[in-house]
């Protein structure tokens, strides 16, 4: 018994042999136990490898074309340019009325307006060199709020110097009055950002001292927050990148609340809202 069984064992292990999928010649390749031999779970490894790097493969491809950094025309640039020089005209104001100020309330506001624009500017700076892009634009100013029709500079900007205009004269002189009821305002074609101060501003800004400085500075200022505002609100709601999204509707927030606590320091300085 002992004889017949060694010689059915060498038979089997001569069968497996010549057998090339290492499987019972006439059985499933598991054999009658079911298990997979090794020759064939290393094939089902390599086809499944091959699998998952195809599927990596056509991922990696896909992320390249939802990953595109923005270009030069698009919203998230042109949002990055034309801000950074928006946000450059509200430093340029406040440090004047951080260096002039009669006020300490108003020049502790304006230290915080510089610091955190300038602190913005630094941010889409840096957005503008990860996408590949020069710091400065080659586009004209605005061309990236297309759902206006090309005329959202001037739209915002107009409804920006009709506020401030609405609200009084800067510096509560008429003569003061006459600069502001054309300030953020732009001729038909114009491509000045809204709610930026004039030449003219900026040079009365520069000349005025005392209180005056102070309320001249806060309804300036109101009115560049209303501008950058509506250029942040465009950007939150079209820009691709998610990181743009998310600084211009911190942006819209955070204006917000300072033309809030600028109106109130204007009542209390005694000057009509802005």
């Amino acid at each position: 018994m002992a004889d017949d069984s060694t010689d059915g064992a060498t038979a089997e292990r001569a069968t497996d042999a010549a057998t090339p999928t290492g499987g019972r010649a006439d059985g499933p390749v598991g054999g009658p136990a079911g298990r997979i031999r090794p020759r064939a779970r290393a094939s089902w490894v390599a086809l499944l490898a091959v699998v998952a790097f195809a599927l990596v493969a056509a991922g990696a491809g896909l992320r390249g074309l939802v990953d595109r950094p923005p270009g030069a025309d698009s919203v998230d640039a042109g949002f990055a340019y034309d801000m950074s020089a928006h946000h450059a005209q509200a430093v340029q104001m406040a440090m004047v009325e951080f260096r002039a100020g009669a006020d300490a309330t108003q020049r502790s506001v304006a230290q915080d307006i510089a610091l955190t624009q300038q602190r913005e500017i630094g941010i889409m700076s840096a957005w503008l060199t990860n996408w590949g892009l020069p710091q400065v634009s080659t586009e004209p100013p605005m061309r990236w709020m297309r759902d206006s029709g090309g005329h959202a500079g001037h739209d915002a900007g107009h409804d920006a110097g009709h506020d401030a205009a609405g609200g009084g004269s800067p510096a509560g002189t008429a003569s003061t009055a006459g600069t502001a009821s054309t300030a953020g305002t732009a001729p038909a074609g114009s491509s000045r950002m809204p709610g930026m101060a004039t030449d003219a501003e900026l040079a009365q800004l520069s000349t005025t001292q005392g209180r005056e400085l102070d309320v001249l500075f806060l309804t300036l200022m109101i009115r560049h927050h209303r501008g950058g505002i509506a250029m942040a609100q465009y950007a939150a709601a079209q820009a691709q990148e998610a990181n743009v999204r998310a600084l211009a509707r911190a942006m819209v927030i955070n204006q917000a609340v300072e033309i809030d606590q600028m109106q109130a320091d204007l009542r209390a300085l005694g000057a009509p809202p802005a």
